[in-house]
C-alpha cells in the first residue's frame, strides 16, 4: 500500500516552512495571479521557484493553483504562467478553467494536472471523465461521503480529499452569491465570504423567529480521528485548508495529522488528546465536524459566531472603573490574546499587562484572578475566551529546519582524487573532486579532521547519519577540505533539484467541430447536484463535470463556467451541440471570446448567452432551514441588502436571485440569446 500524502498550504514562504518543517509531504500555494485564495499573501514568481527548490531540497513536492475561471483577457497570461512553472519543475498545477486545461492537455502532455474541488467533481462519474481526459489527480468536494469516497478510489485517478479547516457552505465552483451581490467572484478568488454575515428568514412574507443570525455559516471541518477509514479508502492525499492562516495555524496542524497518519502505518490507534484538541481550538475554530464523511445529522453550522471562536478560559467576575477582574478556568501568559464576550460588543486586546493581586505577572493559573486595564464596556458574568497562545505560537514557529539524512563514504587516497559517495532518499550520488590527493611527508590527516568538516552542514538541509572514511597515509590542508565540502554540498544541491522528472505522456482524443444548428429550447437541463451516477440517460442539458463525455447528443448550462474560447472549444470538440457561456461575462468579454474563437478556428459556431432568468446562487447539501419553518413555501432570505429566492429539493436546499437576472444584450454579438423562468 501506498502511504498517503500528507499536503499543507503555504499562503506565504513561512506557512511553506512551517508546513515542510512539521511533517508536510507537499505543499499548495498559489501565485500572484489566478488563484482561488486571492488574499493570500501569495509567492511571485521568483519566490515559486525558491519556494520549489527549498521544499525539493528536503524532499517535499509543490502544487501550484491556477484554480480560477478566466476569461478571454485573462486565459494568455495565465497559460503563461502555466508555462513557466512547467518550465521550473512544479509538481502539479490545480485547474479550475475547462480551456486552460485544454491548452495545457495539448501542449504539454506530461503536464501533471490536479483538477481542483473548483471544478465540482462531486460524484463517480466526475471521476471517471477526469481519468479518462488525462487529469492524474481529482480534489473531491468537501461534501463527498465515505461511500462515495470508496467508489472514487477505484478508478484510475488519484483522489484527494480534505481533512481539516474551513468550509464553503456550497458546492465549490457552483457559487455565484459573492459575485451578484458584492461583485466579489469566488471563482476568481475573491469571494466576500457571504455564508459568513446574518441573515434573516421569511416565510410566505413574515420573518421568521430563528435561534440565530448566522444561518449559513458552517463549522470547519476535523477528520483527523476518521483518517484510518479514509486510508483504508484508498485516497491518495489528504489536503489541510488554510492558505490564509497564519504559520502557527499550519504547522501545529500539519504536525498533528502528520502524527496521525504515522500512528496508522505503525499500527497504533490514534485519537486527538484533549491538549491537542484544546491547543487546536486556540490556533483557530469555528467550532468542527465530520457531518460529510460519515453523512450524518450531526450539525454542520456555527449558529455562535463566524469567526475564531478561541478556547473558553474564564469569565468576568468584577469591573471597577477602568479594572476588569477575571476568574480564570485556564492558563494564561503575558502576551495572549483574549476576547471578552459581550451582548453588545466583544472586545479583543493582547495581554501586555497582567496583576495578580496588584503585583505584576508574566503569568496566571487557573483558579487565579487576574486583574486587566480595560476601557471598554464590559459585564460581570462576560465569557472570556483565550484566541491566542504565545507560547504555544512561539514554539511552532520555532521548530527545526528540516534535514534529508545522508551517509558518506569518502575516500582520500594519495595520487588519487578525493572521492565521496553519498546516499540519499534511497538515491545515490557520486562525487569526484578535481583535487588530488597528498602523500603526508609529516603529519596525516585522521578521520576526524574530515568527519568535523563534513558534519558542517548548517547552510544545507542534510544531516550526516553516517560518515566512513578510508585514508592512507593522506594529506590535505584542512582549508581544501574545507573547499571539496562546500563543492560537494552545492553540487548534491543541484543533484536532488535536477533529479525532478515528470510522469508519461497523455494524448487527448478530441472530435471535430460541427456546425449543426441545433435548438437548445427542448432540453431537459441536468440538475447541478448529481450523486447517483445513473442518471445521465435522462437528460441531455449538461450541468456538471459529471456528464461532459456523455456520448449522446447533449449541451452545456451556464453553470459549466465556461469562459473563454478554449473552454468553449473544448466542449464542443468533446461533441456538444451547443453552450451557455457564463452568466459571469460581461459584455465586452462575451465577444471577445466570440471574436477569438473565429480567428483561431475560422468556425462559424455561435455560443448561447443567458439573457434572462434566475440564476443558482448557491447548492447546499445540509438545510439549515426546515427545523425554523412551518412549511417550505415562498420562503426568503435577506442581509439586509439583498433578498433571495430559497427553494428546497430532495435533501438539497437551493438559494436563488429573487429578482430575475437581465443581460443588456445592446452591445452583443453573434450570440442565442436564452430565456428561462
Amino acid at each position: 500500500m501506498k502511504k498517503v500524502e500528507l499536503l499543507s498550504p503555504a499562503g506565504n514562504f513561512e506557512c511553506l516552512k512551517a508546513a515542510i518543517n512539521n511533517g508536510a509531504d507537499a505543499v499548495y500555494l498559489g501565485g500572484s495571479n489566478f488563484s482561488a485564495r486571492a488574499f493570500a499573501d501569495n509567492f511571485d514568481n521568483n519566490q515559486i521557484v525558491e519556494a520549489i527548490n527549498y521544499a525539493h531540497l528536503r524532499n517535499v513536492k509543490v502544487y501550484v493553483t491556477l484554480n480560477t475561471l478566466l476569461n478571454e483577457f485573462e486565459i494568455d497570461n495565465a497559460y503563461n504562467q502555466a508555462k513557466f512553472l512547467y518550465e521550473h519543475n512544479v509538481d502539479a498545477l490545480l485547474v479550475q478553467d475547462l480551456g486552460l486545461f485544454y491548452r495545457l492537455r495539448k501542449d504539454f502532455p506530461d503536464y501533471e494536472l490536479h483538477a481542483s474541488t473548483q471544478m465540482h467533481i462531486h460524484n463517480e462519474q466526475g471521476v471517471i471523465n477526469a481519468a479518462k481526459l488525462g487529469f492524474k489527480r481529482v480534489v473531491l468536494a468537501r461534501e463527498s461521503s465515505l461511500d462515495l469516497i470508496e467508489k472514487c478510489t477505484k478508478h484510475d485517478v488519484e483522489i484527494e480529499c480534505f481533512v481539516h479547516g474551513a468550509i464553503c457552505v456550497s458546492y465549490s465552483g457552483q457559487c455565484l452569491l459573492s459575485s451578484v451581490t458584492k461583485q466579489r467572484s469566488a471563482n476568481k478568488g475573491m469571494c466576500a465570504q457571504c455564508c459568513r454575515l446574518k441573515y434573516n428568514l421569511y416565510e410566505n412574507n413574515k420573518k421568521v423567529n430563528t435561534d440565530t443570525e448566522y444561518l449559513l455559516s458552517p463549522k470547519d471541518m476535523c477528520l483527523i480521528n476518521d483518517l484510518p477509514k479514509l486510508i483504508e479508502a484508498g485516497v491518495s492525499s489528504f489536503k489541510i485548508e488554510g492558505r490564509m492562516k497564519s504559520p502557527a495555524y499550519v504547522g501545529y496542524v500539519t504536525r498533528l495529522y502528520r502524527k496521525a497518519i504515522d500512528s496508522y502505518y505503525k499500527g497504533i490507534k490514534y485519537e486527538i488528546t484533549d491538549e491537542e484538541l484544546n491547543s487546536i481550538k486556540l490556533l483557530y475554530n469555528r467550532g468542527f465536524t465530520n457531518t460529510y464523511l460519515l453523512n450524518n445529522d450531526s450539525n454542520l453550522f456555527n449558529n455562535i459566531r463566524p469567526n475564531h471562536m478561541g478556547l473558553e478560559i474564564g469569565k468576568v467576575i468584577d469591573v471597577i472603573n477602568n479594572s476588569c477582574f477575571i476568574k480564570l478556568d485556564r492558563d494564561v501568559n503575558q502576551f495572549d490574546g483574549i476576547r471578552i464576550i459581550n451582548k453588545t460588543n466583544d472586545t479583543g486586546l493582547i495581554l501586555n499587562m497582567i496583576k495578580v493581586k496588584d503585583l505584576l505577572v508574566n503569568k496566571a493559573s487557573a483558579n487565579q484572578i487576574i486583574e486587566i486595564n480595560l476601557e471598554d464596556k464590559v459585564d460581570i458574568g462576560d465569557v472570556v475566551v483565550k484566541t491566542l497562545d504565545y507560547k504555544l505560537e512561539e514554539e511552532i514557529n520555532n521548530t527545526l529546519d528540516k534535514k534529508n539524512n545522508i551517509c558518506l563514504k569518502i575516500k582520500a587516497i594519495p595520487n588519487n582524487n578525493f572521492e565521496i559517495n553519498c546516499l540519499i532518499n534511497n538515491n545515490e550520488f557520486n562525487y569526484v573532486s578535481d583535487i588530488k590527493v597528498d602523500k603526508a611527508i609529516k603529519q596525516p590527516i585522521n578521520d576526524d579532521n574530515i568527519i568535523t568538516s563534513f558534519n558542517s552542514v548548517s547552510d544545507h538541509p542534510y544531516f550526516v547519519k553516517d560518515i566512513k572514511v578510508e585514508l592512507d597515509n593522506s594529506f590535505l590542508p584542512l582549508k581544501v577540505i574545507n573547499d571539496i565540502r562546500r563543492d560537494f554540498y552545492e553540487k548534491l544541491d543541484l543533484f536532488i533539484l535536477n533529479s525532478f522528472k515528470r510522469n508519461e505522456l497523455f494524448n487527448l482524443e478530441l472530435k471535430d467541430i460541427t456546425n449543426d444548428d441545433i435548438s437548445l429550447n427542448d432540453n431537459k437541463l441536468n440538475p447541478v447536484i448529481n450523486l447517483d451516477s445513473n442518471y445521465f440517460d435522462d437528460y441531455n442539458e449538461v450541468s456538471e463535470f459529471g456528464g461532459l463525455l456523455l456520448d449522446t447528443s447533449k449541451d452545456g448550462n451556464y453553470t459549466l463556467n465556461v469562459c473563454n474560447s478554449y473552454a468553449y472549444e473544448f466542449l464542443l470538440r468533446l461533441g456538444f451541440n451547443n453552450v451557455v457561456l457564463s452568466t459571469e461575462l460581461t459584455t465586452k468579454m462575451i465577444n471577445e471570446l466570440i471574436s477569438r474563437f473565429k480567428e483561431r478556428t475560422s468556425i462559424e459556431k455561435k455560443p448561447y448567452v443567458l439573457v434572462k432568468g434566475k440564476r443558482d446562487l448557491m447548492n447546499i447539501s445540509r438545510d439549515p432551514f426546515s427545523q425554523y419553518l412551518t412549511s417550505n413555501q415562498n420562503i426568503k432570505l435577506s442581509d439586509g441588502n439583498n433578498v433571495l429566492d430559497v427553494k428546497f429539493n430532495g435533501g438539497f436546499v437551493e438559494i436563488l436571485e429573487n429578482d430575475y437576472f437581465e443581460l443588456d444584450t445592446s452591445d452583443l454579438i453573434d450570440v442565442y440569446k436564452l430565456v428561462r423562468d
